[in-house]
């Protein structure tokens, strides 16, 4: 075999990759939604922010805590501006005692996740099934498989 086959490596640990990090988001947004309350809150107005190479808005959403408090903040997310003008209602997930955590609450955040875990483990296992058939075919006629 020649040093190419070292480039199957590639879309296998980007498979690994991928999967690890999907399964990550997948377990992180189960476990909010388990221990987070859900409160209503308005959209106040958007923060923009520089990511990477392109600029993003970001709603500024206020809500009251359980304690009555009232909280205001930027809660960074992949819904643009336009989906959210300001004075929209919008659902949130807060963990009670830490206002900082909240989120919006998104359900096709978790099934774009388990469908990215399983896009890896697609391609980790197509990579690893080409590289054995591979290997198969290249072993001599005397082994019997």
């Amino acid at each position: 075999m020649s040093a190419y086959w070292l480039l199957a490596l590639i879309p296998f640990l980007a498979g690994v990759a991928v999967t690890g990090q999907q399964g990550m988001v997948a377990v992180t947004e189960r476990v909010v939604r388990r221990t987070a309350r859900p409160v209503e809150g308005t959209v106040t107005g958007h923060l923009a922010s520089r990511e990477a190479t392109y600029a993003a808005l970001h709603p500024v959403v206020r809500w009251t805590g359980d304690d009555g408090v009232e909280h205001e903040r930027a809660v960074p997310d992949t819904i643009g501006a336009h989906a959210l003008p300001e004075g929209s209602r919008v659902r949130l997930l807060c963990v009670p005692g830490a206002p900082d955590s909240v989120t919006l609450d998104a359900p096709d955040r978790y099934r774009s996740a388990v469908i990215g875990a399983w896009a890896g483990v697609l391609l980790c296992a197509g990579t690893l099934t080409a590289v054995l058939i591979r290997v198969a075919t290249l072993l001599p006629e005397g082994y019997g498989y």
